[in-house]
């Protein structure tokens, strides 16, 4: 009886050897998060042409990282000298975030503030600012 008893409990370690111990799952869960406390990097932001015309074409390029988690979404916002806005969606190419808008305001000359903001895959948040000249349109004909 005692060689069938350890017959027995041989069988059942070798058994549960073999299947990788039980309980494990196997690697089926969830990755382990990484921790991230630490929001993108947001580099220089250049728009071209440097002075933007009422319904002229211009691109926005900025180099954009992040260490830990990598960048999600990278957006600029573009407020007119007249205030109004509109929204850019940024694409990567190697590290650098581009998009280009058409120049839509009521044609008063000021400024145009271009306003980048980028989120890493942990929802940590950066925004930087720069601002173009805006040139008006021009005066109406006196005759």
């Amino acid at each position: 009886m005692r060689v069938a008893l350890k017959v027995l409990i041989g069988l059942a370690v070798v058994s549960v050897i073999a299947c990788g111990g039980g309980g494990g799952g196997g690697g089926g869960g969830a990755p382990t998060p990484i921790a991230d406390a630490t929001p993108p990097t947001i580099g220089a932001i250049a728009v071209q042409p440097e002075l933007i015309a009422p319904d002229s074409q211009a691109t926005i390029a900025v180099p954009i990282s992040d260490d830990r988690s990598g960048v999600s979404m990278a957006q600029a916002t573009i407020t007119y000298p007249d205030n109004t806005q509109a929204s850019v969606a940024l694409s990567a190419s190697q590290g650098v975030y581009q998009g280009s808008f058409q120049a839509r305001w009521n044609g008063t000359a000021g400024q145009i503030r271009v306003r980048i903001r980028a989120m890493d895959q942990a929802g940590n948040a950066a925004e930087r600012e720069t601002a173009v000249n805006a040139i008006g349109n021009p005066p109406p004909a006196p005759f």
